[in-house]
């Protein structure tokens, strides 16, 4: 068995889950053909020239797309190199597994792995799958460029199902998904930070306050964090709290800041109810994180298995000031939330522990009660913004392309939700 890991890093996922099949005595490749902004470790990196000529070619074309006489040229020459990267890594592996929406050729090449009986399997993490009408991070587009990505996230969730192996998923993101999925609950996020180090923390990021929260967001908007920020600076007035926001440093002094921290606002508007990466940072230096959204109580609704919950501090965005509250005044509630979290990730989200479940699909020896039919959906799971930006965004969508627009033909019952709250007063 060899398996390749592809093709786009992101939280660390390939790098992490590598090292739990390097545990088990399992050969597996990270194959990047892009460069990923927190960096990699580049011992856990393939290294081949098809590789560099592929990641090349790719980012030559990019930069240049807009240039009309070599726009074309750049195209070939990007579709050469990633044609010799493939014909390679199908000829060298058994199994692939894809990150998000990883792709060679725009998931034309799943027909042919399929064809050659190779083991795909699509691992969704984020908002890769969820319809962009209900992504808040979409909503400075304007609604024809809405329309269009949600065409394609469509056609990409049809190709992916009907060629993958298996797919990795969650009801937050699981509206176009049509047939059962593996619950991303009985997984995970494969996590390990004892690689860092910090011996000796800087002057610089030192407490000044008597508490000191900090706030990391990949996506001003989509994260809240203009409301996190007023809400921080209304209780300055009254607590003595030292507000860090991350913004433009590198990863060393991130785990600085959080490390010197007592405890961390991940987001506001979560479109689902897990860690994410800055959390699991957070986690593994045992500091509770807080983690808002309307819907996130569903998340893991009828459940069994509490400890695979991951312990955050969560509730509505309107909860925020409540939330901030608890953990300022309630030292020993702030101690008992991160070590509970720290357990937890080193524990449940184990690169070993997950990367043996990866071995029961690619063996494909699955339990029963890891299937999710997304046809059970009824919740109507939107990300990035408060309730009255969300309906009306969706409002206005409806009334410019239709309901058949939203392309829930296939579930209407999850359609009908979408609708109600659409028309919502």
């Amino acid at each position: 068995m060899r398996i390749m890991l592809g093709l786009h890093e992101i939280s660390n996922v390939l790098q992490n889950l590598k090292k739990g099949f390097d545990t088990l005595g399992i050969s597996s490749d990270i194959v990047l053909t892009k460069d990923y902004a927190f960096g990699v470790d580049t011992d856990l990196i393939a290294k081949h020239w098809s590789i560099s000529l592929a990641k090349y070619a790719i980012l030559l074309h990019r930069r240049n797309k807009e240039v009309f006489l070599i726009r074309h040229i750049l195209a070939f020459f990007s579709l050469i190199g990633r044609t010799i990267l493939f014909v390679r890594c199908l000829t060298l592996y058994d199994t692939f597994i894809f990150v998000a929406f990883s792709s060679f050729f725009n998931f034309k090449e799943l027909i042919i792995l399929k064809f050659f009986k190779k083991k795909v399997i699509y691992f969704i993490l984020g908002s890769d799958f969820r319809p962009p009408y209900l992504d808040g991070s979409h909503f400075q587009k304007n609604l024809d460029e809405i329309h269009r990505l949600t065409i394609e996230t469509k056609d990409r969730v049809k190709i992916i199902e009907q060629y993958a192996s298996y797919i990795i998923s969650y009801t937050a993101v699981s509206h176009f998904q049509t047939l059962p999925y593996i619950d991303y609950r009985y997984f995970g996020i494969p996590t390990d930070y004892h690689y860092i180090q910090l011996k000796s923390i800087p002057q610089p990021y030192l407490k000044k306050g008597k508490i000191k929260i900090v706030h990391a967001p990949t996506n001003r908007v989509a994260k809240g964090t203009s409301i996190i920020t007023q809400t921080i600076e209304s209780l300055q007035e009254r607590y003595d709290i030292e507000f860090v926001l991350l913004s433009n440093m590198n990863n060393q002094e991130v785990l600085y800041h959080i490390a010197t921290s007592d405890f961390v606002i991940d987001q506001l508007y979560s479109g689902g109810g897990y860690m994410a990466r800055f959390s699991t940072e957070a986690a593994f230096f045992k500091k509770p994180s807080i983690v808002t959204g309307y819907d996130m109580s569903h998340f893991y609704e009828n459940f069994k298995y509490q400890e695979k919950i991951p312990p955050i501090v969560y509730g509505v965005p309107e909860d925020l000031e409540k939330l901030i509250l608890h953990l300022i005044g309630d030292e020993q509630y702030r101690i008992e939330i991160g070590e509970k979290a720290y357990n937890f990730v080193i524990r449940e989200w184990n690169p070993i522990v997950i990367a043996n479940k990866f071995k029961n699909l690619i063996d494909d020896n699955i339990p029963q009660e890891w299937w999710y039919n997304p046809l059970q959906n009824k919740t109507l799971w939107y990300y990035g913004r408060n309730r009255l930006e969300a309906r009306q965004i969706l409002r206005e969508y409806i009334a410019k392309f239709g309901e058949n627009a939203l392309y829930m033909e296939h579930n209407q019952q999850i359609k009908q939700v979408i609708l109600k709250f659409a028309m919502c007063p």
